[in-house]
């Protein structure tokens, strides 16, 4: 019979995760290329370097660099960043070379982010600028608002490629709490999804105990995942088995996860899909909640506190939940419907 001590188990699987590759990817070296405005440029990268957690401190190569915008052929350097950081003093009019520049660099077809300062945003039924036709466009006619740093960072990784964003996040502090937030929720909504196709099969009653003590493996190894990738992401030794061993006595006992473990083994075998796929949900995005400030703060939250941070994950996991349960029946029907149609095609 399936105990408590069960779950224990699975952190052993940890021992056997590859996280070379992870590894690796935190330690790419990362290229933004500044372009247009120095003093804005200057600015923008000041406010991402001084905000954030500074926990750990930044580590790594720094990803930031500046040239001129070229009115000519660009330079052969150019072509290799990672994202073009494109900065315009909106309080001066743009020239007409400038303009060729910024749309020449559309032909370079590289992730790019324009920050146009000191000025109003337009109004949305304005037309984009063909030169800025092929850009993440952010306006900010304030770069000390408070809005400013994390509308920064958003269009940023909205932009960077995916593979890069851990270890810009890892060198610059301004990046990590997005870069944070934005993998608690992928996590958590890709460990409600894994639960929600399981559950399925889990309905026949021979099947149950099986599929959710293999879900409770998947699981264990996504959190450990997205765990690890925090620690990196905000500047700690990337030495897993010390990383894991610093954080399980942060979440090894809270309520999230003693209550997804009793409620993935079956140990409530009545209970529905829908709270099984919101616990889910739950247990990652608190176990997410209380590593981020960990390594961001090195704040070990209260019991009491994770309690809180986990009931409002189950109502947050409910409503993902839920969401997810209707979008697999209408696809559902419309596969229903796709093979209803072609067995009485003609």
């Amino acid at each position: 019979m399936l105990k408590w001590n069960n779950f224990g188990s699975a952190f052993n699987t940890l021992r056997e995760l590859d996280v070379t590759a992870i590894r690796e990817e935190s330690e790419v070296v990362v290229r933004i290329a500044g372009l247009g405005s120095r003093p804005l440029f200057q600015r923008v990268v000041e406010i991402l370097r001084t905000s954030g957690s500074h926990h750990f401190g930044p580590h790594g190569s720094d990803p930031f660099s500046y040239q001129p915008l070229p009115y000519g052929e660009p330079e052969p350097g150019l072509r290799e960043a990672d994202l073009l950081l494109v900065t315009v003093d909106g309080r001066a009019p743009l020239t007409a070379r400038e303009a060729e520049a910024i749309g020449r660099l559309a032909l370079l077809a590289l992730p790019t982010v324009i920050i146009i300062g000191g000025v109003a945003a337009p109004d949305e039924t304005e037309p984009v600028r063909p030169e800025f036709a092929h850009a993440r466009i952010l306006v900010l006619p304030d770069l000390g608002a408070s809005a400013a740093p994390e509308q920064i960072v958003t269009a940023i990784l909205d932009r960077l490629p995916k593979d890069r964003q851990l270890a810009a996040a890892r060198a610059v502090t301004g990046l990590r709490p997005v870069y944070a937030r934005t993998l608690i929720n992928s996590i958590s909504n890709t460990n409600a999804t894994y639960v929600l196709l399981s559950s399925i099969p889990m309905q026949i009653p021979i099947l149950s105990v099986p599929i959710a003590t293999a879900d409770m493996l998947v699981l264990t190894k996504n959190q450990a995942l997205m765990v690890y990738r925090l620690a990196l992401a905000h500047g700690a030794a990337p030495d897993f088995q010390a990383r894991m061993g610093e954080i399980l006595p942060v979440v090894g006992g809270a309520f999230a996860w003693r209550q997804l473990a009793r409620t993935l083994i079956g140990l409530i075998p009545f209970w529905g899909i829908l709270p099984r796929v919101a616990v889910s949900y739950a247990g990652t995005y608190a176990t997410g909640m209380a590593a981020w400030r960990w390594f961001a703060e090195g704040e070990l939250v209260s019991r009491e506190r994770m309690k809180a941070i986990a009931d409002d994950a189950l109502r947050i996991g409910r409503e993902q939940g839920a969401v997810l349960i209707a979008t697999m029946r209408a696809q559902g029907n419309k596969r229903g419907l796709s093979l209803f149609r072609r067995r009485n095609k003609g």
